[in-house]
């Protein structure tokens, strides 16, 4: 029952991604926007994910953080955002949305056996599967240009689409060292359409010209990442020292480049334009291509991470990461990209866990920023992208005293400063993680 309702959620999902909810002009350079890899969780205090591990989250871009789980987690989440784009002769704004991401994750050893069978092992094991957004393109883009004896020239450029990824997780710690990889296959689809009018004015008899060039690009492969965390234990509990109480936890998590395969198909018709019904007057084919291969490569990528945590209290957390981009090669649609970094720091805060009747104590309050360069560079033009992050992780006591979460957050940040289009954004997103520590628990009987 349990994976008859995660598979009608999974295509649940699946078609409501198919949506178009998505408007971004800058998604039509490389393979479009990259979706940060982190849930709402890690969102609220800056994108901490290459030291973050926790007993009830999931943490996706570290695969070591699985075998720390402690109850098997199932997290899904929404988001909205708003963008202001601005221009030195125009703006405009836009908002979109959609679900962020499904992932469901597990122990191995259920922690009730544990208690009730007195046996410690220096071992634990997670596991996962998740679906997530890798990248996405959207847009809808409209130039006019006056060009001598044309009245006016008009361009339309549109897009969307994008690739998603489905991975499996598998995760192991011994002591204190956690070590995990990722598997996972992205796949997707992403079209292309440019439409070029020319109005000439110099004749009356002459009709407009029409250029119409679409592109769509199918790709897909497999992908890969891996993980290592280490806790260095500062202190443990008076009453059971195999309980750490405060730590600190250093964490890696990179992948090599992917080498993807993809399709194209291209079509070019020029037209003396487009009739009421759809068809052109007058075309002619300049290109047609159908089911053409092609590859894609993706970079390789490097994070590193620290996290100070007094359990049940404070985390603080700092991570800079590397990322390859000028590797990239797409055949398809040729482009040169740069090498990024990328640094965020953030901290977490509980008044108090153990609070009965005020649940404002209760709730785990989460600040943090960042700094990510964008690969893409548009007329010589670098992006950059700055933001400011809150969150709030609020706890739902369900039946059986099972604990989940509503994690809220917020992100406030610029793109492309001094670019020709600047984006101003807010984006929030709301994250449901539901709890449950009685999978593989061994029931008895006496």
């Amino acid at each position: 029952m349990r994976l008859l309702s995660l598979i009608l959620l999974l295509f649940t999902c699946l078609t409501l991604w198919a949506q178009p909810k998505f408007n971004s002009p800058y998604s039509s350079f490389g393979i479009g926007d990259i979706v940060t890899p982190y849930f709402a969780n890690q969102a609220g205090w800056g994108g901490q994910t290459a030291a973050f591990h926790d007993p009830f989250h999931l943490n996706l871009a570290n695969p070591a953080s699985y075998a720390s789980l402690r109850s098997t987690a199932l997290e899904t989440g929404i988001y909205t955002k708003y963008s202001r784009y601005l221009s030195p002769t125009s703006s405009s704004q836009e908002w979109s949305g959609n679900l962020s991401h499904l992932a469901l994750g597990f122990t191995l050893k259920s922690p009730i056996n544990a208690v009730l069978d007195k046996v410690k092992s220096p071992w634990n094991y997670g596991m996962g599967i998740a679906l997530t957004p890798y990248s996405r393109v959207g847009y809808n883009v409209e130039t006019r240009d006056t060009l001598p004896g044309l009245e006016d020239v008009q361009n339309t450029f549109k897009g969307n689409g994008g690739l998603y990824r489905v991975a499996w997780t598998s995760a192991a710690k011994y002591k204190n060292t956690a070590f995990g990889a990722n598997l996972g296959w992205v796949f997707g689809k992403t079209s292309y359409e440019n439409t070029t009018i020319f109005y000439d004015t110099s004749s009356t008899t002459l009709p407009t010209f029409q250029d119409n060039n679409r592109q769509d690009l199918a790709a897909n492969g497999f992908v890969w990442n891996l993980g290592v965390q280490h806790d260095f234990v500062l202190k443990r509990s008076e009453i059971d020292k195999n309980i750490p109480t405060r730590w600190v936890t250093v964490g890696l998590a990179g992948n090599g480049k992917y080498k993807l395969k993809a399709i194209e198909d291209r079509f070019q018709i020029r037209s003396r334009g487009q009739q009421i019904n759809g068809n052109y007057s007058d075309a002619d084919t300049l290109t047609a291509l159908a089911d053409q291969s092609r590859s894609l490569t993706l970079p390789a990528a490097f994070t590193v991470g620290i996290q100070y945590v007094k359990a049940n209290k404070l985390k603080l957390g700092a991570q800079v990461g590397l990322e390859s981009w000028s590797g990239y090669k797409n055949e398809a649609r040729p482009e040169s990209l740069r090498n990024t970094f990328s640094v965020s720091g953030g901290m977490e805060y509980i008044p108090n866990h153990l609070s009965y009747n005020k649940f404002l104590k209760r709730l785990r309050y989460r600040a943090g920023a960042y700094y990510r360069q964008d690969p893409r560079t548009v007329i010589g033009k670098d992006l950059n992208d700055i933001g400011f992050t809150v969150g709030i992780g609020l706890p739902v006591v369900l039946p059986r005293q099972q604990t989940s979460f509503v994690n809220l957050s917020l992100e406030i940040g610029k793109l492309g400063t001094d670019s020709p289009i600047e984006e101003t954004y807010f984006r929030f997103t709301a994250g449901f993680t539901l709890n449950d520590n009685s999978w593989f628990y061994k029931r008895r009987f006496e």
